[in-house]
C-alpha cells in the first residue's frame, strides 16, 4: 500500500509540476518539465501495473518513481541545503551541493544560481570591475532618476570589497553634491542626498583611512537629520560604533555594543568593534584578545578582514593611540555627552509556534498511546485512546469527537498527517497568524470528526486529516479571494502546490475506500468557510482575530477536558455505556447494552468492537459435541483469520456450566496493520438443547475488560 500511494503521488505532483514549467519556462526551457512528465507518466505504467498485475510495468514504475523523488524532492532539498550553506558563507561546500543539485534535477534552474554565487564569490574577493562596468553602461542608458541608485550601489560595491579609496573617490565624483532623490517629504534618502546605508559606510570608510575629521562632519550631520525620528535608530547606532571605535572611545563603545543596548548585532560584530577601539586607543593586548574573539565566530570575507588586523597589530613595534584634530574632538564630546540611542527594533522571527504546537502535540499524542497501550494500528488500542467509535458517542462519550484528532492508526498515518499539517500549518501561519490558525484547526477537526459520526460507514475513525484539509482550504481561499496581496504566490505556483496536494490526499481515499472521506470533505469545507470568516484581509478582519481567540482556548479548554475523560474512562465504561437491555437470538437471550444491534445470529457493538455468535442444536453428546465444534471453529477461524491458536494464557474466564477454549489471531487489515484479536468460545447444555456461542473482541479490549466479556457469556440463558 505505501509503495502505491507513493506512486499515486509521483503521478500527480510531477505531473502537475511538469504542464506547469513546460507552461511558463521559469528557466526558458522546458527541459525541466518534460522530464517530470515523463517521470508521472512511468509511474503512472507502475501504478497501472500493480492494478493490473502486470510485472513487467513495475520496472517503469520504480524508475519513474525514482526520478520524480529526485527531481521534486532530492534536487530541492540539496538546494536549499546549499542556500543555508551560503548563508553561513561556507562557499565551498555550496558549490558542490549546487553541482549535486544540478546533476539530480538538471534543468530546474540551479545553474543560474550557480552563476549567482560565482558573482557573490567574486564581489566578496574583491573582483568587482566586470560587475562596476556593467553598471556604469547601465547608468548611461538608464534616466535620470535612476542613476544616483546606480551610483549607490556601486559605492557599496566598493565598500563590500573593503576598497574604501575607490568608495571615496567614487562618492566624492558622483554622490557627494549630485541632485537630491525626490523620496517624499521627510524622506532620510532625500535629507542626506543619499541612501542611510551607504552614507554611514562611507563615514566609515573616511574614518578607516584616517580622516576623522571628515568622518565627524557626516556623523554631525547624520545626527541633525535624524534628530527626534523613530525609524533611524539602526543608522544612528552603527554610526556611532563605527565613528567612536575608530576614534579609540573604549568606554563609549562598551556601553554601545552591550547586549541590551545592541541586541541586533551579532557576537562577532560586537566584539570586533571593541577590537577596533582598543587598537585605535594603542591597547595592541585587549585588540589583539578582542580580535582573536571575533575571528572565532566570523567566516569568510569579515574573517579575512580581520585577518587583516592582526598582521597588522603583529608589525607594528607600539601601537599609538588615535590622535584627533579640533572637528573630531568637538563631535566626539558632543556624541558621548548625548544619551546612548534607542535599541534598534528587533524583529523576532518566532516561526510558526501554532504549527510547531498542533504537530508536536499530534506527535506527543501517537507516542504516548503507543507506550501507554500498544501499537495504534490496533483497533482496541485506538478505541482505548479515545478514537471515535460512534456507538460509544451515542452513550454520551462527546469527548472522543476531539480525542479522535490527535490519534493515529498507525506509523504511515501519522506521517502523513503530521507532515501535511507541518508544511500547511507553516503556510497557513504565515498568511492568518497562530491563534487563526489553532481555530481552523479546531473548526475543520471537529467538523470533520462530526461528518464521520453522522455519515461515515460503522468503524473506528482517527486522525487529524479533516483539519489538515481545513488548513488546505482556508488557504486556497485566502490566497485566492484576497489574490492582490498573494502575487508573488501566485508566480511560484502555490495556487497549483495545493491544487495538487488536495487531489493527492483525495485521490488515496479514492484508492482505499478504508479511508475516511468524509472527514477529508467536511474539514475542507470548513477550512474553506471559516478561513474567509477569519481572513486578515476581509473588512472584519479585527472581529475575527478576537473571535479566533477565543475559539482557540475554548478548543484548548475542550481537549483539556477530553484528555482527562480518555485518562479515566475505561474500556469496560465504554463499552456498558447507555445501560443494558435483553436481546434474543435463536431462542436465546443474552443481557448486553441496549444500543448494540443485532443481525441475524450475531449481535455487536455498533463499531464491531465485540460481536457475538450464538446458536443452538439438540443436546445428544455435549462433551463430543463440544470438541466438534471447537475443532470446526479452529478451522474457521484459520480460513477467516489466518493462522489461529489456542490462547497459551486466555484472558477470559469462562463462567461455571460452560465448556470451551479461547483461540487468538492476528489478521491482516485493509491498511496492512495486524489486528490482535482474541476469540472466545463455548457451550453450554440448557435442558434438551446445547447452546454455542463465540465472542470476538481485540486482544487489548479483552484484557481490559475480561470481566464485561465473562458477564456477557454468564448472561446468556433460554429466553
Amino acid at each position: 500500500m505505501v509503495y502505491e500511494l507513493f506512486l499515486i503521488a509521483a503521478v500527480i505532483a510531477a505531473g502537475y509540476w511538469g504542464v506547469f514549467f513546460i507552461r511558463t519556462r521559469p528557466q526558458g526551457s522546458a527541459t525541466f518539465g518534460i522530464m517530470q512528465l515523463a517521470a508521472a507518466a512511468l509511474a503512472g505504467l507502475g501504478l497501472a501495473g500493480r492494478k493490473l498485475d502486470i510485472d513487467w510495468l513495475g520496472v517503469a514504475g520504480a524508475i519513474g518513481l525514482g526520478a520524480a523523488a529526485f527531481l521534486l524532492v532530492v534536487g530541492p532539498v540539496v538546494r536549499a541545503i546549499a542556500r543555508r550553506a551560503v548563508a553561513a558563507e561556507r562557499i565551498g561546500l555550496a558549490n558542490r551541493l549546487l553541482d549535486v543539485a544540478e546533476l539530480l534535477a538538471p534543468g530546474s534552474g540551479v545553474a543560474e544560481e550557480k552563476a549567482v554565487l560565482r558573482a557573490m564569490t567574486e564581489i566578496r574577493e574583491g573582483r568587482i570591475e566586470q560587475t562596476i562596468d556593467a553598471l556604469n553602461a547601465a547608468k548611461e542608458r538608464a534616466p535620470a532618476e535612476a542613476r544616483l541608485a546606480i551610483d549607490e550601489r556601486i559605492a557599496m560595491l566598493y565598500l563590500a570589497a573593503y576598497r574604501w579609496n575607490d568608495a571615496i573617490a567614487h562618492a566624492e565624483a558622483h554622490l557627494f553634491g549630485a541632485p537630491r532623490p525626490d523620496d517624499g517629504e521627510g524622506s532620510l534618502r532625500g535629507e542626506l542626498g543619499i541612501a542611510p546605508p551607504v552614507w554611514v559606510e562611507l563615514l566609515g570608510a573616511y574614518g578607516r583611512l584616517g580622516n576623522l575629521d571628515q568622518a565627524a562632519r557626516m556623523i554631525a550631520r547624520l545626527e541633525d537629520v535624524c534628530a527626534g525620528r523613530d525609524d533611524a535608530s539602526l543608522w544612528i547606532h552603527r554610526a556611532r560604533v563605527m565613528f567612536l571605535a575608530l576614534a579609540g572611545r573604549i568606554d563609549a563603545v562598551r556601553a554601545l555594543v552591550a547586549r541590551r543596548q545592541a541586541r541586533h548585532m551579532s557576537t562577532a560584530a560586537r566584539s570586533y568593534w571593541m577590537a577596533v577601539a582598543h587598537e585605535r586607543c594603542g591597547d595592541r593586548a585587549a585588540a589583539t584578545v578582542a580580535y582573536e574573539r571575533a575571528r572565532a565566530r566570523s567566516r569568510g570575507r569579515p574573517r579575512q578582514l580581520i585577518d587583516i588586523a592582526l598582521e597588522r597589530l603583529g608589525q607594528r613595534t607600539e601601537p599609538r593611540p588615535t590622535e584627533l584634530a579640533d572637528v573630531a574632538t568637538e563631535v566626539v564630546a558632543r556624541i558621548e555627552a548625548a544619551p546612548l540611542p534607542a535599541p534598534v527594533p528587533l524583529a523576532r522571527a518566532h516561526g510558526p509556534r501554532a504549527t510547531w504546537l498542533l504537530t508536536a502535540i499530534v506527535l506527543a499524542a501517537s507516542a504516548a498511546t503507543a507506550i501507554a497501550f500498544g501499537e495504534t494500528g490496533d483497533v482496541g488500542v485506538l478505541v482505548r485512546a479515545g478514537a471515535l467509535a460512534r456507538g460509544m458517542v451515542d452513550d454520551g462519550q462527546w469527548w472522543r469527537l476531539l480525542a479522535c484528532l490527535f490519534l493515529h492508526v498507525g506509523m504511515l498515518h501519522l506521517v502523513l498527517n503530521a507532515t501535511g499539517l507541518f508544511i500547511l500549518g507553516w503556510i497557513a501561519e504565515d498568511l492568518f497568524g497562530g491563534a487563526r490558525v489553532i481555530a481552523l484547526f479546531a473548526i475543520a477537526g471537529v467538523s470533520g470528526a462530526l461528518a464521520s459520526y453522522l455519515a461515515a460507514p460503522v468503524g473506528i475513525s482517527a486522525g487529524a486529516s479533516g483539519a489538515v484539509f481545513g488548513l488546505l482550504g482556508a488557504v486556497f481561499v485566502e490566497i485566492t479571494w484576497h489574490r492582490e496581496h498573494y502575487r508573488s504566490a501566485w508566480r511560484r505556483g502555490m495556487w497549483g502546490a495545493l491544487a495538487v496536494i488536495a487531489v493527492c490526499q483525495l485521490g488515496f481515499g479514492f484508492f482505499y475506500p478504508v479511508i475516511d472521506q468524509w472527514a477529508h470533505g467536511a474539514g475542507l469545507g470548513a477550512g474553506a468557510l471559516f478561513g474567509a470568516v477569519l481572513s486578515p484581509h476581509a473588512r472584519w478582519a479585527r472581529a475575527g482575530k478576537h473571535l479566533a481567540r477565543v475559539l482557540a482556548v475554548a478548543f484548548g479548554a475542550a481537549c483539556a477536558i477530553a484528555a482527562v475523560q480518555v485518562a479515566r474512562t475505561s474500556l469496560a465504561e465504554s463499552l456498558a455505556g447507555g445501560g443494558t437491555a435483553r436481546h434474543v437470538i435463536d431462542g436465546f437471550a443474552i443481557e448486553a447494552p441496549a444500543g448494540w444491534r443485532r443481525q441475524g445470529s450475531q449481535l455487536f457493538q455498533p463499531d464491531s468492537v465485540v460481536v457475538v455468535t450464538i446458536g443452538q442444536v439438540s443436546a445428544v453428546a455435549p462433551d463430543r459435541q463440544i470438541e466438534m465444534w471447537l475443532t470446526e471453529e479452529r478451522r474457521r477461524l484459520e480460513r477467516e483469520l489466518g493462522d489461529a491458536a489456542i490462547a497459551s494464557a486466555p484472558r477470559v474466564a469462562l463462567p461455571a456450566g460452560w465448556q470451551g477454549a479461547e483461540f487468538e489471531a492476528a489478521p491482516e487489515d485493509a491498511m496492512g496493520y495486524r489486528q490482535r484479536l482474541r476469540v472466545i468460545t463455548g457451550g453450554r447444555v440448557f435442558g434438551d438443547r446445547m447452546v454455542f456461542m463465540e465472542i470476538q473482541v481485540p486482544d487489548v479490549v479483552a484484557a481490559a475488560a475480561p470481566a464485561f466479556v465473562a458477564a456477557l457469556i454468564a448472561s446468556i440463558g433460554p429466553a
